[in-house]
């Protein structure tokens, strides 16, 4: 049982999951400590910044389509489950970035465009969608003379005509090119020979009349001549850009570099200097667009850790805290989506999920090799930003590594995001929430075993590791992983006194506390309680 305070009842809610399973009682009951850790407070009629419903983004590559999405004649019935998981309650459509930055291989048009266009019909029979912004062979489009010579133009041709009406949301002009140098696709490359190429790719396409407009310019990031650019290339691009595009990673592991154990948790990772990409580095570039009459600004490439993450880091649970940050700081800052990179190499520690395969292309059949705890993070960044949720400011205060963000739905519902980055036991505590005229608070946990940020649900630090979010988890002990949470669903409720919530909050944690108007109040409740 736990411990009733002078602020509150706590009241353990055991709901029917879909499929009962046993854990041990230490691994889900909330802690009890008294410890106050942090205080938020929340005007519910405070002014909200909106949220497009499509916020939530993944980005693949379209020659691994057949190891993910499908083929021509297969479908991945799990991804696409692992899809629908991301879409309930009003999200979406999930805008799929697909990278390709070369020519078609044979493949491109018999197996991995058909994929795409099975995709977009399967979900629409489910009840969600997907549209995609797919790359055109942007670095091999001109020749020695930097003469555009109809690649590229010819490529978004053949992705319109195959691509479902509707499904086709712009053509991404190449893959990060303020990167050429560094990666030996090209010597001496600057932004004006960019620009110029730039030019050229698109009205080369646009000459194709297909209506799609571009998604550029596809930067790492990474401060330099290319990224000083951006505010100048969007003023003179604008009437052909239909999505601004820029990538972000929150460290990196290339060329042997390595980060901290515990990187993840710290605030470097949510915005790490090194990128101009950065959430609270991304204002001018918002305002630049609105000047020009835009406003769709994607970060098309997101993911914790550059080239393939890190070991222990990576696909541990710290990621799932790291992305509600991220996705969350983004969401405050304005930007119109992230789409979480995805690859399916095994050595692709960052990835959130991992397909096998049986039989031969294109008549595959696919299961689930893992779903990394990433994901877990996507998940409830999706049950924050259901119902057409749109931001609404707050005011936290704690000397700890502590974050909260909220928002409030179509229906009037305030939802609380609080991430606990503390890494021991001193960290468990309780969050004063202050929030006035509404009903009990309904909480659920997103945890790792023993409350350890290193978990994933194929570690073994105990006998039984697993993340579960609302005491529910993906990891099946007997059979094989079906995209679906198992177990039973737990969730906390909260009694409010006077407007103020205790929520029990463990260190490396993160908790989603769902709160609904107090009817009994009448209209004017909210305000009577501020």
């Amino acid at each position: 049982m736990l411990k009733a305070t002078r602020s509150a009842l706590f009241i353990v809610l055991l709901c029917a999951g879909t499929m009962a399973e046993s854990r041990a009682q230490s691994d889900i009951n909330p802690p009890q400590a008294s410890n106050l850790l942090a205080t938020v407070k929340i005007d519910p009629n405070a002014a909200q910044k909106s949220i497009a419903p499509s916020f939530l983004g993944l980005s693949m590559v379209l020659s691994e389509t057949r190891y993910t999405i499908g083929t021509s004649s297969s479908s991945n019935p799990y991804f696409q489950q692992l899809l629908q998981n991301l879409l309930a309650h009003g999200n979406g459509p999930m805008e799929i970035r697909v990278l390709s930055d070369k020519a078609f291989s044979p493949t491109t048009v018999s197996d991995d465009l058909p994929a795409l266009s099975n995709l977009y019909r399967d979900m629409q029979t489910t009840g969600h969608a997907v549209k995609y912004f797919v790359g055109v062979d942007f670095s091999g489009n001109s020749d020695t003379n930097d003469n555009e010579d109809g690649a590229a133009a010819s490529e978004a041709e053949t992705i319109h005509r195959i691509l479902p009406d509707g499904s086709l949301l712009s053509y991404e002009i190449g893959n990060e090119p303020d990167l050429y140098n560094t990666s030996g696709i090209r010597s001496g490359y600057n932004y004006p020979k960019y620009k110029h190429e730039y030019e050229q790719t698109a009205a080369a396409i646009e000459a194709k009349h297909t209506g799609v407009p571009m998604a550029a310019p596809v930067f790492s990031g990474y401060p330099g001549g290319f990224m000083d650019n951006v505010d100048g290339f969007i003023l003179a691009e604008h009437a052909h850009l239909g999505m601004l595009d820029l990538h972000y990673y929150g460290g990196s592991h290339c060329n042997g570099k390595t980060t901290p154990s515990d990187y993840l948790l710290s605030s470097e990772a949510i915005n790490h200097i090194t990128s101009t990409a950065r959430p609270d580095n991304v204002a001018g570039y918002i305002r630049t667009l609105n000047q020009v009459g835009r406003g769709n600004f994607r970060i098309g490439e997101m993911n914790s850790i550059a080239c393939g993450g890190q070991d222990g880091v990576s696909n541990t649970f710290q990621s799932a805290l790291w992305f509600l940050d991220e996705a969350m700081s983004y969401a405050s800052a304005g930007v119109s989506g992230v789409n979480l990179f995805t690859i399916q190499n095994a050595s692709a520690y960052y990835s959130p999920f991992r397909f096998n395969h049986t039989g031969n292309f294109p008549s595959s059949h696919y299961g689930i090799a893992q779903i990394n705890p990433i994901y877990y993070g996507i998940l409830a960044a999706a049950d924050m930003l259901q119902s057409k949720a749109a931001m609404l400011p707050l005011k936290l205060s704690t000397p700890l590594n502590i974050k909260a963000y909220a928002t409030k739905d179509e229906h009037g519902v305030v939802r609380v995001l609080l991430i606990n980055k503390e890494e021991t036991a001193s960290g468990d505590g309780d969050i004063a929430l202050y929030l006035p005229g509404r009903d009990d608070a309904v909480v659920s946990a997103l945890r790792a075993t023993n409350n350890d940020y290193r978990v994933s649900d194929y570690t073994h630090y105990t006998t039984h590791d697993e993340i579960t979010f609302a005491g529910q988890t993906f990891k099946v002990t007997e059979g094989p992983q079906d995209g679906h949470l198992h177990g039973i669903a737990e969730r906390i409720t909260v009694r409010p006194i006077d407007g103020l919530y205790r929520i029990p909050l463990a260190h490396a944690s993160a908790a989603v506390v769902e709160i609904h108007r107090d009817n009994s109040l009448g209209a004017e409740g909210e305000k009577a309680g501020q």
